[in-house]
């Protein structure tokens, strides 16, 4: 393969993605700058470290000690792609381990913030990063030990610091327990939902590997095999299968043998990685016999995170100091087994098990449903399709948790389709998450696909809506498709209700 100047083969110029990634990529960049020397405060004393790794590369570290006489147990912290070991969704977390009787590391993982290397997308280079920052901690006075060269530690961290928590926890039994927020359980699914490209997260995502880099250096330090897994992904329309693989390497859905007690946190709204992705997680580790818990919040990759109350996140912390103190230093320490925030109340519960007690699935069939739209849902053009909306009137007061189900028949007019997916209350997409799905065959298909999970109250006389559609500007869409009907009377949803 050719390159260009930019070490980038075929013709994908890393300055101009960054530029299409535009505004999204500046308001989810959430670094704020990194700190220097010694410094106190809160009952809490700061120092910086430069933290040579397995291969020799610099990782720049800050160490949080309490002031009050050690040793004490170690939480280990990374940050979200794109950010630094000093950016609000990190930092604040640190100082309340560290206020509650932790010693905290936080560093910039490789390839970003100051920290040398290059961007490996939580590959094995950074596990070994991982697994050498224990290593640093085991030597410290201020970290209690279990034994010799085995510190009590744990690890925190959001989104790409979580995906880092299951390889390394998988890679070094001497993590104790870990708090995976609002990351991934299957990168192939996150990044092609049932073989549908998200090309807009794809552009934002790799925009913002390059401003989150050394000093703001505008060239990229992401390995060229995203690029390259990029190009190829929005050229042919389909995920290459060395990127398939990759992401198979990097996810705790193929870890069959993972058993580190884990505290999962996920966002409602998160359009990168749903809500079924943690609940995935969750089930797959209590099926396997790991104590696990699970917790919902508003928020995630969506522009509601930027306004979860501070309440909310001081509830969060507050659990995963309590998922610490109950794996890492042992103590007495409850956690619910599924905490669940209730958007329309702005309220929390919790209960024994997800979905709660008392559901069942009821189905609901297109054909007694009002139908409004074409029955024939086509592209017109880049920027506009006709949709189909099926809606019913709900019958008593109830509630919508768990899991919906999808079970279509299609005919696709042409050699393939992308259909996506939005359940409705009132005509409003309830959380704005949605789902997609590829069809690679002309003729009638059946389409049966599970709903990202979600929680919703319902009162009689609201409407409850399934809108149908044939593009979304967002994801990668069909180039060759002449529309597709579906038949509402071999069609139906099946809604979790209690």
């Amino acid at each position: 393969m050719t390159h260009d100047s930019n070490g980038r083969g075929g013709g994908i110029d890393r300055r101009e993605l960054l530029r299409s990634a535009g505004v999204a990529v500046a308001g989810l960049s959430l670094g704020v700058g990194t700190a220097s020397g010694s410094r106190s405060g809160f009952g809490v004393s700061t120092t910086d470290h430069t933290i040579s790794s397995w291969d020799g590369t610099e990782l720049e570290a800050t160490l949080y000690v309490p002031n009050d006489s050690g040793p004490h147990p170690a939480v280990l912290m990374t940050h979200g792609w794109g950010a630094f070991r000093q950016s609000p969704l990190t930092a604040p977390k640190a100082l309340n381990y560290a206020k509650n009787g932790y010693t905290v590391l936080t560093y910039d993982s490789r390839g970003f913030g100051s920290s040398d290397g290059t961007v490996g997308l939580d590959g094995p280079k950074e596990t070994r990063d991982a697994v050498a920052l224990v290593d640093w901690l085991a030597g410290r006075d201020e970290v209690a030990l279990e034994g010799t060269g085995n510190p009590k530690v744990g690890m925190d961290g959001v989104s790409y610091a979580g995906g880092i928590q299951f390889q390394a926890a998988a890679a070094d039994d001497r993590i104790d327990a870990i708090v995976p927020r609002i990351t991934w359980n299957d990168l192939t699914y996150s990044l092609a939902p049932n073989g549908v490209i998200k090309s807009g997260w794809l552009t934002i995502l790799l925009g913002l590997g390059t401003i989150g880099t050394v000093d703001g250096d505008s060239e990229s330090q992401v390995t060229d095999d995203l690029y390259e897994w990029y190009e190829d992904a929005t050229w042919n329309n389909e995920i290459p299968d060395d990127a398939v693989q990759a992401f198979r390497d990097r996810s705790v859905a193929y870890k069959n043998d993972f058993d580190t007690p884990a505290f999962l946190v996920q966002g409602w709204d998160d359009t990168l990685f749903k809500p079924n992705e943690a609940l995935r997680t969750y089930r797959q580790l209590q099926d396997a016999g790991v104590d696990t818990r699970l917790a919902f919040y508003e928020g995630g990759h969506a522009v509601e995170e930027i306004a979860v109350p501070l309440d909310a996140r001081e509830r969060m912390n507050d659990l995963g100091v309590r998922w610490m103190d109950r794996h890492v230093r042992g103590a007495d320490a409850d956690v619910p087994q599924t905490s669940t925030y209730l958007k329309q109340r702005e309220e929390w519960r919790t209960a024994s098990s997800w979905p709660p007690d008392g559901v069942s699935m009821r189905p609901y069939d297109l054909a007694s449903a009002s139908e409004d739209g074409d029955a024939t849902i086509e592209q017109w053009s880049w920027w506009h399709d006709t949709d189909v909306t099926y809606t019913w009137t709900v019958e008593e007061d109830s509630e919508i948790v768990g899991t919906p189900e999808l079970d279509l028949s299609v005919d696709v007019h042409g050699p393939e389709a992308r259909l996506f997916f939005n359940l409705q209350h009132d005509g409003e997409n309830i959380n704005d998450v949605g789902e997609a799905y590829r069809i690679g065959d002309s003729g009638t298909n059946r389409v049966r696909v599970s709903y990202p999970t979600l929680q919703r109250f319902v009162s009689a006389g609201d409407e409850l809506g399934l809108r149908v559609s044939v593009s979304n500007p967002f994801y990668l869409n069909s180039r060759d498709s002449d529309g597709v009907t579906v038949n509402p009377s071999e069609s139906q949803i099946r809604l979790p209700q209690r």
